[in-house]
């Protein structure tokens, strides 16, 4: 059982110590794993996800996936956005708990209107992956396709995010469809921007 790898920045300093660890555990690995466990007890919300993360690496103290997974869920439901993505991801493909697509959605939902582009394009390529002309996951699909493509920073969109998004836009069927999905954009990018705080300007420029 192995929870899908969370790719997220505040995890840097876990990934330095994890790498002693894996040989054997250390002082230093011991005391950092403590301070999260500590932090992510007083209900630190980003002390949980490295708690978690560490928990799933064996970093600092024994793997235990059912830990990871416990401090996953907790942070998740505490709104932090990597765990959110990571819970999403752990039940769309089965790591350490059943499939279930209904909550990976509601998972992936919950983090992608965080801003977290990868969980936006996981939706996308979810519901773009069998489309076979069902207008529903044509429209959600185009969405969060778009939703990526428009809020996400150049450095994070590669060729195949390209790719998929002229291949959504080769399949559209009419102009009635079209409205329809921009329609539905619209609906996440007002959601979106009620989720994410406004980002601060320097008053000093004009």
């Amino acid at each position: 059982m192995n929870i899908r790898r969370l790719h997220s920045i505040a995890l840097l300093a876990l990934l330095l110590f994890a790498t002693a660890a894996c040989a054997q555990q250390t002082p230093a690995t011991e005391r950092t794993f403590q301070q999260y466990k500590e932090e992510a007890e007083k209900g630190n919300l980003d002390a949980m996800h490295k708690l978690a993360w560490a928990y799933e690496h064996g970093a600092g103290t024994n793997r235990n996936n059912s830990e990871a997974l416990r401090w996953y869920r907790k942070a998740a439901e505490g709104g932090h956005a990597a765990s959110q993505e990571g819970l999403g991801q752990a039940y769309l493909h089965g790591d350490g708990v059943a499939i279930d697509q209904r909550q990976a959605v509601q998972w992936l939902e919950k983090a992608a209107l965080q801003g977290r582009g990868s969980a936006q394009f996981a939706l996308a390529e979810f519901y773009g992956g069998e489309l076979r002309f069902v207008t529903t996951k044509y429209i959600e699909a185009y969405a969060w396709a778009h939703l990526f493509a428009k809020n996400q920073p150049k450095e994070a969109k590669f060729a195949r995010h390209e790719a998929f998004l002229k291949s959504i836009d080769n399949q559209l069927v009419d102009k009635l469809m079209l409205a329809d999905a921009q329609k539905r954009l619209a609906e996440l990018e007002k959601l979106l921007a009620a989720n994410t705080p406004p980002k601060k300007h320097d008053g000093s420029k004009k």
